[in-house]
Formats: structure tokens, C-alpha cells, sequence
């Protein structure tokens, strides 16, 4: 076995007390005598002493990162990826908690949109506004994770309680379960860590922008700690009318741990959002471009508009190490998110007469789910070989309520009957006109409910001091019904999909030195039918009936790779190519309600990736990396797609964040960030078209006094005007990313 194996999560110390690196020998009874046999050596004076060496582990209140690389990370988080993340054959890219304080983006969707390989998707009424994501150009909405574990709902996310971002590209179903074609996004909470520390931070900037949190995390006793995160930000949105974005929120973590082998934990979990839904300019057609309008131009209606979100999600822990090489974890949680809005989407442009629609956009969607996982982790040795052995079970419930409303406009109050959406000038809308809305109530209710188990094993093998082998199996079952009901007349519209699927995961990692691996792995996935649980449209990956006795699409990755440790060990360079094969694929053929639907399609990705972290030298360190993606429908029931790439997609997208530390008290660095052009369209890239960008930001710090440093950022520094995504129909619009904006933030640790 390798010298430099690691246990996993599950099987390290539990105790929640400093651990004891280095202990004096026990000294003798007195008048106890020396074992027969042994030599007595006489005692030697002080002054001729050998001197003793004792060296410590410096404890980090980042658990998983190197504390001489602030942003490179060792180890996932999850206990099914037991080895280091350099012996790991499977890309996982780890953003670090320092990393993503330097970015000086608070929320979720503004911090995978600066990563390779990952563009935004759109929102509206037949899916959900919020976190969207492609990876590998593969919708990811249903794929997010907190603690590895699903968190259902399209819901808008904040960084502040988070300790890491992992991304796992490429089919991951092995360990994720169903969906994660492109991948899958893990957001790692802040639990109590080993030591106890304070920090406060207050963010002003342009924009009205005001950002206050705090981290506090303590001991109480030998067997107790606590974390606390509180959040408060009141903002305006760079670049924009009359758009804003309000949230506070709050994390509570507790860990028991009454004998040094047994670990309980509980936390809670709080964001609520209130903010202005921001669905940016109208699309030119007829030059294939977003009109070339004023940036800050807003097309809603602040009388009607609106948006609010909340999350509450509360999860209990156990750790339990069995035995030397036996461990048990699991994990309870309850979730409950909201996510309401109405939304003006900047639609069908009317050219001659200088207006555009302001259609509203509406949802009114409750999530609740309620998971259990519990894995054993057991280390035996066979025939000379080290095996890591995970296996589990996870049972799941998830309940989806959407009230479809029913709503008169009108210009002015009170109402004298349905006027429709309003025209705004093309050129100059006015979102602060009088506008009143009267809701008549709810007309229908969706709601959506799941059912799935899921049984897995993993196995890390250790074939000698070069060879890793990682295999895994999960059996899932997905069980999903579908019930709308008409609230006037009471009808009843029912349907129901049941689908059973096995993944698997097979990779190998060979150590030519210590500090260089090469890897292979091949993986599927499944997208079993009525995935998306934010939609029920057939358009959307919803229930609809023409798919509900489909198979599950299925998918395969082959990927081969390089990983080097290089720089002293704190700098991480991966690279890889790699292919998914989806089969099995659904496609509309026909059109309206005479469509029908087959598993006729086929569809392929191949690409290449360079991905870096850690620190070049002891001051200087990188984050970031390039993907180049090459995407094509291989068949379909429609001809037409036949050789057509993907929607959502940069064929080329690269991202570098550099940082370097002057001297003990100044750091400076910058981020620079490149998306080649994009197409919309749903299932096949059409003639609308994004531009290309580059972003650059800059960012530094200076260390006042031991306790306090102040630092700032500039993002988007040269106030380029560019997309972060298109809507797929007919009338198309553009998010317009955010302008130039400053932040002066100030650190004071206790």
C-alpha cells in the first residue's frame, strides 16, 4: 500500500477537540522497575540532551484545502471519492472557499458562470427562473447537491454558507443517481471546524450595494461545537434599471460528540430572496443580434413585477466509526423551498412602431422533499490489496405544488377589464408606469410527486503502490406522478411514469511518480422521463403523456486523462479528453397535439480540458482553466436536426484567476474570463446567435493589523456589454450581464 494513502472522511478521528499530533511517553510509577532485560542507560545531564523533534499539523479552518495554496483543494468532500483528488480518475473541480471570497460574487449563478465548460440556461413559465446551468453542454438544473445530497427545486442560491463548490463533470449517476449527463454541482456547507475563529465582513460598493456576514465557529466543552453564518444584502444590479436583489439569511451547525468514536450532528439552514426578475433586451431578428439598445434599458413593469425565493432545510448527521476499518454515516433532511415570481420577458418586437411586449412570466411554485442516505465504509485488505468498500441505500420523496393563476392588466386602477400585457418603447421604456394587476385567484395546481430508491457500491482498490482502481453499481428506481386539476369545473388530469435503471462507474489511475497520474474511466447516466420536476411541458423535460412509457435516455463517457502535482506540491494540473454518447434520446416528431414522441435520437459530445489550481510559487496562485467542446445530433426523428450542434453551448470557454501576495500585507490579482459565441434554440442550435466576450476583473487586499484586512473588487472592468443567455423560442430575448462595479469590503477577525 502507498505511504501516502488516505482514509476516507468516514474513518478519520471524529473528536472535535484539537487533536493530540505528538504525546510525551508515560512516565514510570514510582519505584516501578524497567522491563527485565532492558538496559538501563544512565541519565545524562540536561545540557547533553539530544534534542527532541516534534512537528505539528497546522489546523485549518478549511478542512479540505491546502494551507499553503488558498486556492487549491486536497481532498472532495464526499465520502464516495475516497482518494485525493489528484489519484482520483474522474474530473472533479473544487472552487475553495478563497477562491470564491476573491471572485467577490456572492451568489451561485454568478460563480459557475466564470467557469469553463459552464454557461447559463434561462428560465421562464414553463421552467423555472433560478440556478440553470449546462455542463458539457447538458442541462444541469435538477442537478445540484448540497452534502452530496439532491436539492430539488430551481431555486436561487448564496455562497455564504458554503465551504467548497464541487463539480463533477461528465455522467455521474454512480454516485449521484439520475440525471448528471453534463455533471453534477456539489455545494459543501460550513460545518464547526477543528479550530475556533470569528470573522466579520462588510461589503459596500457601487450600486447601492451593502454585503454584511458572519462566520463564527466554537467549541463548547471537550464534546460540542457550534458554526453560525448569518448573511444580510441589500443590492441593485450593475448596469440596470430599477433591478435589485435583496436576501438575508442564516446556517446553524452543531456537532455532539459524546465518546471519541461517535459523531451527531444537526443543522438548520435559512435564504429568503426578494428581487426584481431580470430577463434583459429584446432580440433582433432580422440582423440576428440583440437590438443595440442602452444597456441599462429595463422592459418590466416594477408595478407587477416581482420576485421572492426561500429555502428552509433542516438535516441530521451520524458518524459512527465501527471498528478500525468500519464506519457508518448517515444523513437525514427535510427541505422546504419556495420560488414565486412574475417576469417580463422583452418579446415580439415591433420594429416600426419602437415597442416590445412585456409578457409576463409567471410561477407560484412550493418544493418540499425529504431524503434519507446511509452508507457503510469498510477497509479490508485482500490478497495483498487495499479495497475502500462503500455501499448504501437512499430513499427519497419529493413533492412539487405550482398554482397556475389567472390575472387581468391593466394600465390604469382600478381595473375595468383585461387589457393585456403592455407595449414598452423599444428604445426608452418607462418600467416605473402605472400598471395594476388584480389577481383572480388560482385557475389550476400542478402537482408533481416522486418516489425513488437507490442502492449503491463503490469499490477503491488499491492494486499496488502505482495502481488505483475506483468500480461502482447503483440501482435506481424513479417514480412520478403527475396531477392537474382544473379548480373551476374540478377535472382531473392524471398521468404517472415508473423506470428502473442501473449505472455504473469503471476507473483506473496510475501513479507514474508520486506527483503524476494518468486515468481512464467510462460512466453512463440515466435521464429517466418527467426529470425535470420544475416543468411539466414536454418542451421542458416535463411528464407530459406522450413520454410517460419512454425508456430512460442513456448515456456513456469515455474520458482519459493526466494529473500533476507540480511546484512543491501546491500546484494541481489536470488535463483531459473526453466523449458522452446520449442514446436512446427523445424527439418530437410532428408537431402540436398530433406530435409524438420516440427514443429514436442520438446525440454526442466530445471535448477537450486544461484545469489548474494551487500556487506556482509561495506567493503567486492560479485558479481556472479551458474547455473546448464539439457538439452534434447523430440522428433524429427529424432529419432536419441531423448534424446540428447544441444550444447553450461556447465551443470555447476559458477562465484564469491570478493572485499574488507582494508581501505580507498586499495581495493583488485579477480574473479574466473568455465565451466564445453562442446559439439558442431548444434541442439543436438555431441562426439566433450570442457574441463572443472577454471579462476581466481585479481584485487585492492589505493587511491592517492582525485582525483586519480591506479589500476590494472591481468586476467587469471595462464595463463590456455582453449575454449570459438566449431564450430558445421563436421571439427570443438576451440576459444582459451586469456592468462595471466596485466593492470595497472590510475583514475583522475575532
Amino acid at each position: 500500500m502507498s505511504s501516502n494513502y488516505r482514509a476516507p472522511l468516514s474513518l478519520r478521528a471524529l473528536s472535535l477537540g484539537l487533536a493530540a499530533v505528538a504525546a510525551p511517553l508515560p512516565a514510570m510509577a514510582h519505584g516501578a522497575q524497567p522491563p527485565a532485560g532492558a538496559e538501563v542507560q544512565p541519565a545524562m545531564p540536561a545540557d547533553e540532551l539530544d534534542p527532541i523533534d516534534v512537528r505539528a499539523e497546522r489546523l485549518n479552518e478549511h478542512p479540505y484545502a491546502d494551507p499553503d495554496a488558498p486556492y487549491r483543494t486536497i481532498n472532495s468532500a464526499s465520502p464516495l471519492l475516497t482518494e485525493p483528488l489528484q489519484e482520483t480518475p474522474k474530473s472533479v473541480q473544487v472552487l475553495s472557499a478563497d477562491y470564491i471570497d476573491d471572485l467577490g460574487a456572492g451568489g451561485l449563478r454568478e460563480i459557475m458562470t466564470i467557469q469553463p465548460g459552464v454557461t447559463l440556461g434561462t428560465g421562464e413559465g414553463g421552467n423555472a427562473f433560478g440556478d440553470r446551468f449546462f455542463i458539457r453542454g447538458f442541462d444541469v438544473r435538477n442537478d445540484i447537491y448540497v452534502d452530496g445530497v439532491r436539492d430539488p427545486g430551481v431555486a436561487i442560491r448564496d455562497s455564504f454558507g458554503v465551504e467548497q463548490i464541487e463539480i463533477l463533470r461528465g455522467p455521474s449517476s454512480a454516485f449521484a443517481g439520475r440525471g448528471t449527463t453534463g455533471g453534477a454541482v456539489s455545494l459543501i456547507t460550513k460545518q464547526p471546524a477543528p479550530v475556533d475563529f470569528g470573522d466579520l465582513e462588510l461589503v459596500v460598493g457601487t450600486d447601492s450595494l451593502t454585503r454584511a456576514s458572519l462566520d463564527v465557529s466554537r467549541h463548547i466543552g471537550d464534546t460540542v461545537a457550534i458554526r453560525f453564518n448569518g448573511l444580510y444584502q441589500d443590492s441593485n444590479t450593475p448596469g440596470r434599471n430599477a433591478v435589485y436583489n435583496n436576501r438575508w439569511g442564516l446556517a446553524f451547525a452543531a456537532e455532539w460528540s459524546p465518546i471519541q468514536d461517535l459523531r451527531l450532528g444537526a443543522d438548520y439552514y435559512h435564504l429568503k430572496t426578494d428581487y426584481m426578475p431580470d430577463w434583459g433586451v429584446p432580440y433582433d431578428l432580422a440582423n440576428n443580434r440583440p437590438f443595440d439598445v442602452n444597456r441599462e434599458n429595463f422592459y418590466g413593469l416594477t408595478q407587477r413585477d416581482f420576485g421572492r425565493s426561500y429555502v428552509d432545510v433542516y438535516t441530521l448527521t451520524g458518524d459512527w466509526r465501527v471498528g478500525e476499518n468500519l464506519s457508518l454515516h448517515s444523513i437525514i433532511r427535510y427541505g422546504d423551498t419556495g420560488n414565486a415570481y412574475t417576469a417580463s420577458a422583452p418579446e415580439q418586437p415591433n420594429v416600426a412602431l419602437r415597442t416590445v411586449g412585456a409578457n409576463a412570466k409567471r410561477r407560484n411554485a412550493i418544493t418540499e422533499y425529504l431524503v434519507n442516505q446511509t452508507q457503510l465504509t469498510w477497509q479490508p485488505v485482500w490478497g495483498g490489496m487495499q479495497h475502500t468498500i462503500v455501499g448504501g441505500y437512499e430513499v427519497s420523496g419529493e413533492r412539487i405544488l405550482n398554482r397556475q393563476g389567472s390575472f387581468t392588466e391593466c394600465a390604469t386602477d382600478p381595473c375595468t377589464g383585461a387589457t393585456g400585457n403592455p407595449r414598452q418603447d423599444l428604445y426608452n421604456p418607462n418600467p416605473y408606469r402605472p400598471w395594476a394587476t388584480v389577481d383572480n385567484g388560482v385557475v389550476s395546481r400542478n402537482r408533481i410527486e416522486v418516489a425513488s430508491r437507490a442502492v449503491y457500491l463503490l469499490d477503491t482498490i488499491h492494486l499496488n503502490d502505482q495502481w488505483r482502481l475506483l468500480g461502482g453499481l447503483r440501482w435506481d428506481t424513479y417514480d412520478v406522478e403527475l396531477r392537474n386539476v382544473t379548480v373551476a369545473t374540478g377535472a382531473l388530469t392524471a398521468r404517472e411514469s415508473s423506470s428502473s435503471f442501473l449505472n455504473w462507474h469503471l476507473g483506473a489511475a496510475y501513479l507514474v511518480r508520486p506527483n503524476i497520474t494518468l486515468y481512464a474511466n467510462v460512466a453512463s447516466s440515466s435521464n429517466p422521463s418527467g426529470e425535470q420536476l420544475d416543468s411539466t411541458g414536454l418542451d421542458y423535460g416535463g411528464l407530459d403523456a406522450r413520454i410517460v412509457d419512454l425508456d430512460p435516455e442513456r448515456n456513456i463517457a469515455w474520458e482519459l486523462g493526466a494529473k500533476a502535482t507540480l511546484f512543491g506540491g501546491h500546484l494541481d494540473v489536470t488535463g483531459a479528453i473526453f466523449q458522452i454518447d446520449k442514446t436512446d434520446a427523445r424527439t418530437v416528431v410532428g408537431s402540436g397535439a398530433s406530435a409524438i414522441v420516440t427514443n429514436d435520437g442520438e446525440q454526442r459530445v466530445r471535448g477537450a480540458e486544461f484545469l489548474v489550481a494551487g500556487n506556482i510559487t509561495d506567493q503567486w496562485s492560479v485558479f481556472g482553466g479551458i474547455t473546448l467542446l464539439d457538439t452534434e445530433v447523430l440522428a433524429s426523428g427529424q432529419p432536419a436536426q441531423i448534424g446540428q450542434p447544441f444550444p447553450n453551448v461556447s465551443e470555447t470557454s476559458f477562465t484564469l484567476t491570478s493572485r499574488y501576495q507582494v508581501n505580507d500585507q498586499l495581495n493583488l490579482g485579477g480574473t479574466a474570463i473568455y465565451n466564445s459565441e453562442r446559439a439558442g434554440g431548444g434541442v439543436v442550435a438555431t441562426r439566433t446567435r450570442l457574441p463572443d466576450y472577454w471579462r476581466f476583473d481585479l481584485f487585492g487586499g492589505y493587511q491592517l493589523t492582525d485582525q483586519v484586512e480591506v479589500s476590494f473588487n472591481v468586476l467587469n472592468v471595462t464595463d463590456e456589454v455582453y449575454y449570459d443567455a438566449l431564450y430558445r423560442s421563436g421571439t427570443p430575448f438576451s440576459y444582459i450581464a451586469p456592468g462595471r462595479s466596485v466593492q470595497l469590503r472590510v475583514d475583522y477577525d475575532f
